[in-house]
């Protein structure tokens, strides 16, 4: 009992940025399985608590800089040719990473997103469901987040049928670090009525206040500006 009470304090100073780290650097592999076929991506991600951040692709060593207001830069160094963009989607106030460094991983943005509490409630095995709604048009109207010891465990999109259009579950924390974050994040999308998409994201070398230089990356004086590549 002592020892769950003391990872839950760990677990919720944690999320309310009591350790209050600057910035965390980490090494990304996701997987995606669609229509039966399997993409794999690999990439390092740097981010800093004001919400900017650097991924750095794999092998190509291409470079995607974000931030907070949507603003989006994209560098290839093979061609020395930069790409910029400004949308919603961009934003990385929804980012994981951002989301524990900022403290806000109780809620996993649902807030930011225009979800409002509906409803709290414990479960057996000591795992806290909370409900979440929205009444705005295009959103799924009820999130359910699940959480353990003040961590996310799932959290499930839900239409207005009752039926789950999309699952994500969040595993691997290491409560005895610093910066308390899930090594292994797992998404399934079941908006296909054959078949469902799963992502699997892995986060390993998660690195708090790091000295990597990419964390200071700037896009060259003289990288020739393209049209969207999409």
């Amino acid at each position: 009992m002592l020892r769950r009470l003391l990872i839950s304090i760990i677990a919720l100073l944690a999320s309310v940025g009591g350790f209050a780290q600057s910035r965390v650097a980490a090494d990304v592999e996701v997987k995606t399985l669609m229509d039966g076929k399997v993409t794999t991506v690999t990439k390092r991600v740097f981010c800093q608590g004001n919400g900017r951040l650097v991924t750095v692709f794999s092998p190509a060593g291409n470079v995607v800089i974000s931030n907070l207001n949507g603003e989006m830069t994209m560098y290839s160094p093979a061609t020395n040719e930069v790409f910029t963009s400004t949308k919603t989607d961009f934003s990385t106030k929804n980012d994981l990473l951002y989301l524990f460094l900022s403290g806000r991983s109780s809620d996993l943005g649902l807030a930011s997103y225009g979800y409002r509490l509906a409803s709290s409630e414990y479960e057996e095995g000591g795992y806290l469901k909370r409900t979440y709604k929205s009444d705005k048009k295009g959103k799924v109207p009820t999130v359910e987040l699940v959480l353990k010891d003040y961590l996310p465990v799932y959290v499930a999109y839900i239409d207005a049928s009752r039926k789950v259009v999309s699952k994500t579950y969040l595993s691997g924390y290491d409560t005895g670090a610093a910066f308390v974050f899930p090594s292994r994040v797992t998404g399934i999308d079941y908006l296909k009525s054959r078949d469902s998409t799963v992502t699997r994201t892995i986060y390993s070398n998660v690195r708090t206040d790091s000295s990597d230089k990419e964390f200071n990356f700037e896009i060259p004086a003289d990288a020739v500006s393209v049209k969207s590549p999409f």
